[in-house]
């Protein structure tokens, strides 16, 4: 049987606080009505003392006078007890004697004691005082309507009886109120957990009460953005993964046809009578730029495993520059090589080649024609340094963080690889890549740890490697 938590709460607390109010209600009531109780005996004593005391001729008058004031009706009797005046009809000579029988062995007179008498239907509580030193004089009988003493008792009892239901009703409808409220926020953070379960990670509202709901609602949330970022993720790398094996298996085809047509020109200038055929030699560096970019595709999509080779960094720059040269002049692009011829090595020049290959190719595609691309070249401390700079439009602020990732690409005809290749060639050569846009110009800055310095000695990376290398030995 389900037993909702609402319910749990609401029930117990109900429970209680209807016990609670329940116990002191009655306590409060037993108390009034005992207190008036006892005042209205110590009236009606008083006025029995009163009336033993009393100097003055009790006649119809005086009767009628203390009768509102008491509310008692008042009969009195002769030495003989015989009725000589009364503020009521109807006392017949039974009931004197059985008043007088019933009060001879005191004046007090109790409204708890259960002898009562009857007159005219209306039944009455009895005291008697005995009037002293006065002629022909008998007593005076005191009755005290039962209806009164129960309305006074009613009195009594309303005010606390009224408060507590109202109390009672106010806790019900809080209890109520609380309990729905709570449950509520329950119900939402499961409704949201089952909205997760079926994939829709959107947060929900967190409340302003700070209590244990809100910092489950907050770890809710914070569940949901840590699974859509790993949902996202997921599909990422099954669209990665897909991608990659197509491109993979074109860019290997692209590569033999490519190969083979290097190749081919280079037998038939081998044979060809003129060999400083400037066409031929444009050809093959073009031959050469295209196999370079499909190498560093499949490195970066389906990782082949290859043996990595040092060079040098300016040897490279000089590579790559004489490879870019006849497309920008062809695209009347100007390229501009600034800094220092650096010797430091580097351990994989492929990957460096395919990095500063796709950085400027970028550059040029970016800054168009009559555009302007710079790469300049510096050491700083035991680092190497390459900044390839152009003065195209630039990249849109809020897109400087996701440029790097595969397939993501600002080109309608781009597929996105090249930066994140970059990246990679930076990283398999300890070094980093960044952006950096001013004055507008855009600028890749490429850092990387080389293998020797300039004057032949080994770097402090270097170093501490052989070192470690040798403790661990």
């Amino acid at each position: 049987m389900r037993w909702p938590i609402r319910n749990q709460i609401l029930i117990p607390f109900v429970v209680i606080q209807c016990t609670s109010l329940a116990i002191i209600v009655s306590s409060s009531a037993w108390i009034a009505v005992r207190q008036v109780e006892e005042d209205l005996n110590i009236r009606l004593n008083n006025v029995l003392d009163t009336l033993e005391a009393s100097s003055f001729p009790l006649t119809p008058t005086v009767l009628d006078q203390l009768h509102p004031l008491s509310g008692a009706d008042y009969v009195v009797l002769d030495s003989q007890n015989h009725v000589l005046s009364a503020t009521l009809t109807g006392i017949s000579t039974g009931l004197i004697e059985e008043i007088i029988a019933n009060n001879q062995q005191a004046n007090a007179m109790y409204v708890l004691r259960h002898d009562v008498v009857t007159v005219n239907g209306e039944r009455f509580f009895v005291g008697k005082a005995n009037l002293k030193g006065r002629a022909n004089a008998g007593g005076v009988i005191v009755l005290y309507p039962e209806k009164s003493w129960e309305m006074a008792r009613w009195e009594a009892l309303s005010p606390p009886l009224t408060i507590g239901a109202g109390l009672l009703f106010l806790t019900f409808v809080a209890s109520v109120a609380i309990a729905r409220k709570l449950g509520n926020r329950i119900l939402r953070v499961q409704h949201q957990v089952s909205r997760i379960a079926g994939g829709d990670f959107e947060p929900i509202d967190i409340s302003s009460i700070d209590d244990e709901l809100k910092d489950l609602s907050l770890s809710v949330n914070r569940m949901c953005i840590a699974l859509e970022e790993s949902w996202d993720r997921l599909r990422e790398t099954e669209r990665s993964q897909l991608v990659s094996q197509i491109v993979g298996g074109i860019a290997h085809q692209l590569r033999n046809a490519i190969t083979g047509a290097r190749i081919s020109l280079q037998v038939h200038r081998g044979r060809c009578p003129k060999q400083d055929d400037e066409a031929i030699d444009v050809s093959l560096k073009q031959l050469t730029l295209m196999e370079e970019q499909i190498k560093g595709l499949l490195r970066l999509t389906r990782g082949e495993s290859r043996t990595a080779f040092a060079a040098s960094v300016g040897e490279i720059l000089e590579e790559i520059l004489a490879m870019v040269a006849p497309i920008c002049l062809h695209k009347k692009i100007e390229l501009q090589f600034g800094g220092e011829t650096i010797a430091a090595k580097v351990p994989d020049a492929d990957a460096l080649r395919a990095a500063l290959l796709n950085l400027i190719m970028n550059a040029i595609e970016a800054c168009g024609p009559h555009g302007r691309v710079d790469v300049v070249s510096r050491e700083v401390s035991d680092q190497v340094v390459i900044e390839v700079s152009d003065n195209g439009p630039g990249i849109p602020t809020e897109l400087e963080t996701e440029i790097f990732q595969p397939f993501f690409s600002t080109k309608s005809e781009g597929i996105g690889l090249g930066l994140a290749l970059a990246r990679q060639a930076a990283i398999d050569c300890k070094g980093t890549l960044s952006l950096h846009q001013s004055d507008g110009w855009t600028t890749f800055r490429l850092t990387l740890k080389p293998m020797v310095t300039n004057d032949g000695t080994l770097s402090r990376a270097e170093i501490q490697g052989i070192a470690d290398s040798v403790r661990a030995t």
